[in-house]
């Protein structure tokens, strides 16, 4: 049985911190750059949202084996934790690439982006 790496290497980190950043400047380019941390199997993204001065965090994603298969966790505001089961129904499914994770997390906290 293959085992799935518990963490990206660093190869993986670097192009996904392009994705991310690449997505979100495109698709709400008022937020400017996100800030994208790792730790462990996790990849951490917040952004700076109008009337914030500190970056809010988002986004949480857990590593799945590949750099466009993550676990997508929101950050709950109420409670200061991300949370990988509560995202609204009718967005996708709890997994994917990091640019849906994106789009079905930021769309709560920043609104519609500008190419959704």
């Amino acid at each position: 049985m293959d085992s799935v790496p518990q963490m990206p290497d660093q190869q993986t980190r670097n192009a996904v911190t392009r994705r991310i950043t690449a997505h979100v400047t495109a698709g709400w380019p008022r937020l400017g750059e996100p800030l994208v941390r790792y730790r462990g199997q996790y990849c951490y993204v917040a952004a700076l949202l109008p009337g914030h001065r500190e970056p809010t965090p988002i986004l949480r994603l857990r590593y799945q084996g590949s750099a466009d298969d993550w676990a997508i966790g929101i950050y709950k505001a109420s409670t200061g934790q991300y949370s990988e089961s509560e995202l609204p129904g009718a967005f996708g499914g709890t997994t994917g690439t990091p640019e849906q994770g994106i789009d079905e997390t930021f769309i709560l906290y920043a609104g519609p982006g500008t190419g959704n």
